[in-house]
């Protein structure tokens, strides 16, 4: 996976000290990639409980499909407070990606091609979608920006974001420049080098 490189930050609203976002990011296999934002509902420590629910189940089953893994984390979230959650898939041998998306989440994509994934409402634990499963083809170079609604998705059309910062600088600036104090702010930035 010398091809894959990635950057990832994950900020407790101001006033807290746990954030209720999480991310995954999980090797499948010597040729995929699982990665994964997820916002709990709310904040601290019982938002917290849920995201690491739903990223329990993403990390021991991360080669099912992704509507399985979909419908395996609600289920495993009923009895909390629900949480949102955004899910990639790369193939690299293919260089082709799945997603989906339930809730408020984000994605955002800087490839050559048209990729642009979008996630259907919903909460995880309470109210099930009905799923879109997207899949695209991707390019050697291209970037993939994950982010919680911690982050303001204005950052994708001011072009102030310099994209070819290495992914982890590239995180760390989407978070500086568009984060909300108000809520628990996540960026995970992913990049095939290959």
């Amino acid at each position: 996976m010398s091809r894959i490189v990635w950057g990832a930050v994950c900020r407790p609203k101001r006033g807290q000290s746990i954030s209720g976002d999480m991310y995954v990011v999980e090797e499948i296999g010597s040729h995929g990639l699982l990665v994964s934002v997820i916002d709990g509902l709310g904040g601290g420590q019982e938002a917290a409980r849920a995201s690491a629910g739903a990223a329990e189940v993403l990390r021991t089953m991360a080669d099912y499909s992704l509507n399985d893994l979909i419908r395996r984390a609600h289920s495993a979230l009923h009895h909390t407070r629900g949480a949102v959650i955004a899910i990639l898939r790369l193939d690299l041998e293919k260089r082709q990606i799945d997603y989906v998306g339930v809730g408020n989440i984000g994605i955002q994509v800087y490839s050559q091609q048209a990729i642009k994934p979008i996630s259907k409402n919903g909460i995880l634990g309470y109210r099930l979608p009905s799923l879109l499963p997207l899949h695209y083809s991707y390019n050697s170079g291209d970037t993939f920006v994950l982010y919680s609604d911690g982050i303001s998705s204005r950052f994708n059309l001011d072009g102030k974001i310099d994209v070819t910062l290495p992914p982890q600088d590239m995180a760390d600036a989407i978070l500086e420049q568009y984060g909300k104090t108000v809520d628990d702010a996540t960026v995970v930035v992913v990049r095939d080098t290959g």
